[in-house]
């Protein structure tokens, strides 16, 4: 049996394989460490503020937060670098080591297999994003399907990964001024101050508002979303977010006869209201003509368009 099963059933329940404990607990290190150096660091980027003090005062004042920002900031990136580095055993151990037994190993066949990992930006992503601001704008009443990850997922991983670079470098270099400025000019110090106390508020932004919405804010989830403890997703939120990807598990697992329809935009209660009726040799859905209007939006009242 597999460590982790891609679809888990818990009391009648599916739920989808999503993220191992090894990025769970990464992910952690990394929330808790972010969310430290923003309040940390913050209180000096707006010391005139009334707040600032407060703040301040709760990591220990000038004689202590200074001391637990620069240890922060080294636990983050080293968590940061631990992630490269299971990236590159991901990659070496499930693309480089497999294509080499099978034969079929080439520079650029390893490469394209690399560039097509889920986690890539793809030509998807970009008719998704399209196709969603056609049914924001009310050209459709359809949202697109998402895959394995979506496009703000997607977003939510690169933007923070190559931040990485610009607030751990500037900070190391901030850390070790008197270091660094026997090889670099001064004027080069304060320009990394300013980036990075930039990168950070932006870093904050994103976090607090960006993505905690995504994951634990939205109607959706709201209050919290849960699997970035668990690993697993309710079968409610892959129809939601993960619909091409949901029907591909789906069958790949052999539960093809209980597929849900899609959730069909805005106007769809819920996929779960759909549920295949299961009668004879196969699968029937209740309320099909809503179903087939939620598939096709231009049919109304069975003219087509």
């Amino acid at each position: 049996m597999a460590k982790y099963p891609r679809i888990k059933l818990i009391n009648g329940e599916k739920y989808f394989f999503r993220f191992d404990l090894d990025l769970r607990i990464q992910h952690i290190f990394l929330a808790g460490t972010v969310v430290i150096l923003v309040l940390s660091g913050m209180p000096l980027k707006f010391s005139d503020a009334s707040w600032a003090p407060y703040l301040y005062a709760l990591f220990g004042g000038i004689d202590m937060a200074p001391t637990v920002h620069k240890i922060t900031g080294a636990i983050m990136l080293l968590v940061f670098f631990y992630h490269l580095f299971w990236i590159a055993k991901v990659i070496y151990k499930n693309h480089y080591l497999r294509m080499k037994r099978e034969g079929t190993y080439t520079t650029k066949g390893f490469l394209l297999r690399v560039v097509k990992l889920p986690m890539v930006p793809n030509m998807k992503d970009l008719k998704d994003i399209i196709d969603l601001m056609k049914y924001l704008f009310y050209f459709t009443s359809v949202r697109p399907n998402g895959d394995e990850y979506t496009w703000k997922e997607k977003f939510d991983y690169w933007a923070p990964f190559w931040g990485m670079f610009i607030i751990g470098a500037s900070g190391v270099i901030i850390w070790k001024k008197e270091l660094f400025t026997q090889v670099m000019p001064g004027e080069v110090i304060n320009f990394l101050f300013i980036a990075h106390s930039d990168e950070a508020l932006l870093a904050g932004l994103f976090l607090f508002i960006w993505h905690w919405y995504n994951v634990h804010f939205s109607t959706s989830v709201f209050p919290m979303g849960t699997v970035f403890l668990t690993g697993y997703l309710s079968e409610d939120l892959m129809c939601e977010e993960h619909y091409d990807y949901y029907v591909k598990v789906m069958k790949e697992e052999g539960y093809e006869k209980e597929i849900l329809p899609p959730h069909g935009g805005g106007h769809a209660p819920s996929c779960s209201d759909y549920a295949p009726k299961v009668s004879g040799g196969g699968a029937s859905f209740e309320n099909t003509s809503e179903v087939d209007t939620l598939k096709h939006p231009a049919k109304e009242g069975g003219t087509a368009a």
